[in-house]
């Protein structure tokens, strides 16, 4: 065992790298920063390292175009701006015994160059273009200070052989690091947020037999019958829905038959300014019937003219895109908006490699859209579906007016030019509705908009960061509404997930807003196909499994 010569500061030294300050640049204070709330580690009091070959790589981030330039660029600013006033001697620095303070949080930041001959008493020699080793052997020098040992390369070989390095954390989100660091013996650390659970919009709860009476004669529940009713319930939040249920079905009143229940009247919907529950009012109006609870909260949320931004996550096939599609094209055509502005917010889209102008080199990222169209013309058209059954009765080569197919021993009496297939027919049709309401914009093209008068799609928000999604949250404009859809459980973009990205930072952004309401859908509400949602299905069995391997779910 070593023993201490001398001791530079009490607690834990904490060394960031580079990824740490990146994704969580208020780890430095300055004028806009702000405390997390609830921080994976308390930080406070601490005494945070920082290696020079961190600055090396933020500096090397800071002319990228990029949201890890930005952040490299707001870092080194806030570092210079402490440091600039501050007249340390090299042994200072060296032994960190002159750290920079932070008064508001307590905290000692030092900066930490490691000296060149440090490397001649370790075992392993990184080069100095091996950032990672670099800040290994920072780590290493400032547990090496912690003892009192000196890292000119002077410690005796046999200490340094049994040295443990103790009282001094390794803070990193890189696994490579993370493990080469601990095969140095030392101890690393993961840090980020602590975020409370995703908020829903919806809550389904048992209640008493009298309350459910009262929503189904008085079509409203006051706050002070449901505190009175469910004081363990939580708050209610703005917009929040109930989906309301008796334990027993004998229960129900006669008129309401809860397996047919094409209004979904025992779902309610919380009014801030009403301070009730009251009944959902716009579903009936909905262009397309909707199978599901989900499908009705997001159909009541997108007709509600007082409901300026809709947020809707959930697995592929639940309706998200679909509905949105719908719901715009029928709502210009009324004259709510002047028209829909779909936004794809897929981070992989590389639309300078692909030929043609805007509109065509676009036109892969809003087929989901386009097809939703599609979907719905095949529905509800008229002339489409009477072209889909003559097709499917006679086949496709039957071109009568009346649908009447040509007979071996008879032929109609008129015969109409030859028809285009119903996919032709569709993308015809669907290219129209785009021409007179639709326009697609890249995400970098909606910075700087405003979305007055118009509805805009947020498509595939998950891959967004919480800065980009901020800005994008924004463009609101006046009588404008926004839907963002995605889902939390699809994220492709690098350094992002699901507490950091930006469909959750939307959420809890908005969360208890009167004018905004927040839709997610469950994987037993997928209507895609029944392979689709029997998939849903097991990846949610799957997940349930590994947060809690001692459940018996299969």
């Amino acid at each position: 065992m070593l023993k201490d010569k001398k001791s530079h500061s009490s607690g834990l030294i904490y060394v960031v790298d580079t990824n740490i300050l990146v994704d969580y640049v208020d780890i430095i204070p300055g004028s806009s920063s702000r405390q997390p709330e609830e921080p994976t580690i308390d930080l406070n009091e601490a005494h945070l390292v920082i290696p020079t070959a961190v600055i090396r790589e933020l500096s090397g981030f800071k002319k990228e175009k990029s949201e890890r330039g930005k952040a490299a660029r707001v870092i080194l600013r806030r570092i210079r701006k402490m440091v600039e006033n501050q007249s340390n001697s090299i042994r200072e620095i060296y032994e960190l015994e002159a750290p920079l303070l932070n008064t508001e949080r307590k905290q000692k930041i030092s900066i930490l160059p490691v000296h060149k001959d440090f490397r001649n008493c370790l075992p392993f020699y990184p080069s100095d273009e091996d950032m990672d080793g670099q800040i290994i052997l920072a780590a290493l020098a400032a547990a090496f200070i912690k003892k009192g040992l000196p890292i000119d390369g002077t410690a005796d070989r046999e200490l340094v052989k049994n040295f443990e390095p103790s009282d001094v954390i390794l803070l990193t989100n890189d696994n490579g690091l993370a493990i080469r660091a601990t095969k140095r013996g030392l101890k690393t650390e993961r840090y980020g947020y602590k975020y409370p659970e995703p908020y829903t919009g919806r809550r389904d709860v048992i209640v008493p037999k009298e309350l459910f009476d009262e929503f189904h004669n008085t079509q409203q529940i006051g706050l002070d019958l449901w505190n009175k009713y469910m004081p363990s319930q939580p708050k209610l939040i703005a917009n929040e829905f109930i989906v309301m249920s008796l334990e027993n079905e004998e229960d129900y009143p006669r008129d309401f038959d809860p397996n047919n229940n094409p209004y979904f009247c025992h779902i309610g919907r919380y009014d801030a300014f009403e301070e009730a529950i009251v009944k959902l009012k716009y579903v009936r109006n909905f262009p397309v019937h909707v199978y599901n609870a989900g499908q009705a909260i997001y159909a009541e949320s997108l007709m509600n003219p007082e409901i300026a931004a809709v947020i809707c996550t959930g697995p592929a096939g639940s309706g998200k895109t679909y509905m949105a599609a719908v719901y715009g094209y029928n709502a210009c055509k009324k004259g709510d908006f002047i028209g829909v502005t779909v936004v794809p917010c897929d981070s992989h889209s590389k639309l300078g490699a692909l030929p043609g102008d805007l509109d065509e080199k676009m036109d892969p990222e809003v087929q989901p859209l386009k097809n939703a169209l599609r979907n719905y013309l095949l529905n509800e058209d008229s002339k489409v579906k009477r072209r889909l059954e003559i097709v499917k009765t006679y086949g496709p080569e039957c071109r009568s007016k009346n649908g009447n197919c040509r007979s071996k021993n008879n032929s109609p009496e008129e015969e109409m030019p030859e028809q285009k297939s119903i996919k032709a027919l569709l993308n015809s049709r669907v290219d129209l509705i785009w021409e007179n309401w639709f326009s697609n914009i890249p995400i970098e093209n909606a910075r700087g908009r405003d979305f007055s008068y118009e509805l805009a799609i947020y498509d595939e928000f998950q891959d967004q960061s919480a800065s980009q999604a901020d800005t994008l949250i924004k463009r609101l404009g006046t009588d404008g509404k926004i839907i963002i859809t995605g889902d939390i459980e699809q994220i492709h973009a690098p350094y992002i997930d699901s507490s950091s990205s930006g469909l959750a930072y939307a959420s809890r952004q908005l969360l208890d807003s009167p004018m905004v309401a927040q839709v997610c859908f469950t994987e037993d509400e997928v209507i895609r196909h029944p392979l689709v949602k029997m998939i849903a299905m097991r990846q949610k069995a799957k997940r349930l499994k590994e947060s809690n391997p001692d459940s018996e779910i299969v």
